[in-house]
């Protein structure tokens, strides 16, 4: 059942470890064609959930990691990677290699057992809060990419739950794609991010720490792009408090949920 990790090895060391030319290539016509082949990129994208937590909401809202945890409730079968693959292709000194990502529905059930622990549904969703507690920024979605390593064979039946560090997993590359690349990684539906002009202190720390390129300093003053991803870093390591994270929808949960439902099924 699965793929041995020597197959995984073989798929995703070569991609992670050359994360930058790799997406460049996907500006260049043939390749990014072929790419498009086999990931079936028009069926799968990340949102990014917020690891910043003093986010507004309305009145008896949850706030965005609410949106893992019902998933997690709702999913068939959940199962932890025994290592985080893009930590251990890049060798990481920061966060632990041994933390993996989470894989939710069916498919997950199809992972080696020497690649995954199959988890109860208490056990995933406090890994999930372990990694906010480490600082791991998380993507939830579908990446076929991902069947494909695990030798997962419906990847319509597996959702990936990323828990990202700044260095070495591969959402830092992203820029360097094309910009349909780009737009695979979605911010929360009704999530907004913006700056107190008053409170800025102009120190650019938001701007080094973007994994998306998302944020400029203009006449001292730091501006969020319109394609930001609200994955919240930017806010959690503002000096001056500017940056404010609002959610004015309160269905945004179950926005989030109809959208993931159409590219993947955890049922």
């Amino acid at each position: 059942m699965g793929m041995p990790k020597i197959w995984t090895d073989f798929v995703g060391l070569p991609l992670l470890r050359h994360k930058y030319t790799n997406l460049k290539l996907t500006k260049v016509p043939v390749v990014k064609d072929i790419i498009s082949w086999v990931l079936s990129d028009r069926d799968q994208y990340f949102y990014e959930v917020p690891i910043y937590e003093d986010i507004e909401t309305p009145d008896n809202v949850p706030l965005p990691p609410a949106v893992v945890e019902r998933l997690i409730d709702e999913a068939s079968y959940q199962a932890t990677l025994n290592f985080c693959f893009c930590r251990y292709a890049l060798g990481c000194k920061d966060y632990p290699i041994e933390f993996g990502c989470t894989f939710l529905g069916e498919g997950a059930r199809q992972i080696s057992r020497k690649m995954a622990t199959p988890v109860t549904k208490e056990e995933a969703k406090e890994h999930y809060r372990q990694s906010r507690e480490l600082g791991l920024i998380t993507m939830v979605g579908k990446f076929k990419g991902d069947a494909i390593g695990l030798g997962v064979r419906n990847h319509r039946q597996l959702m990936t739950v990323c828990h990202c560090c700044p260095c070495c997993c591969i959402r830092d590359a992203v820029p360097n794609g094309s910009q349909y690349y780009q737009d695979l990684f979605l911010r929360l539906d009704g999530l907004t991010v913006e700056v107190d002009p008053e409170k800025c202190i102009g120190c650019g720390t938001c701007v080094e720490v973007c994994t998306f390129k998302q944020r400029s300093m203009v006449d001292g003053i730091a501006v969020v792009a319109d394609t930001c991803k609200g994955c919240g870093l930017c806010a959690m390591r503002c000096k001056g408090g500017a940056t404010r994270m609002r959610i004015d929808d309160p269905d945004y949960i179950d926005q989030a949920i109809r959208r993931l439902d159409t590219h993947v099924d955890v049922r």
